[in-house]
């Protein structure tokens, strides 16, 4: 895992404006799904298999919320999909693949980490106030 975030050339992450966090619904299943999208609902990242994340989300703090750091970033793994999350100065970095065997991220994004806390301040308020019993 070291080589593969040494590797990453963070220079071509794309920057995103409009940053959020969005939770819903798939079609007929309960509870939401949460994923990263860009000011144009271009999705960024997504936590498909985190279902009812908002009742995970009720008891959160912005501790709680993904982030680490260069030398340990959050990762998240499942099956053949990865997600790692890390601050950098100003920026918070997201890299996302779920294409087994192929070397690199697809998606790579870089937000400003104010964008960033503030879109998971609204996922928490919105999450807090969500009632999916």
């Amino acid at each position: 895992m070291d080589e593969l975030i040494a590797d990453l050339d963070t220079g071509t992450f794309a920057k995103v404006d409009g940053f959020a966090v969005q939770l819903f619904q798939r079609a007929n299943l309960p509870g939401h799904v949460l994923r990263f999208v860009d000011g144009g609902d271009a999705v960024l990242a997504e936590f498909s298999w985190w279902d009812h994340v908002e009742v995970t989300l009720r008891g959160w703090t912005l501790d709680d919320i993904p982030l680490g750091t260069p030398e340990e970033p959050f990762r998240d793994l499942d099956q053949c999909w990865l997600l790692l999350i890390w601050r950098d100065g100003d920026d918070v970095l997201i890299a996302e693949t779920d294409v087994p065997g192929v070397p690199g991220f697809e998606r790579q994004s870089r937000v400003p980490a104010s964008d960033y806390f503030d879109a998971w301040k609204a996922a928490l308020t919105w999450a807090r106030a969500t009632d999916s019993r």
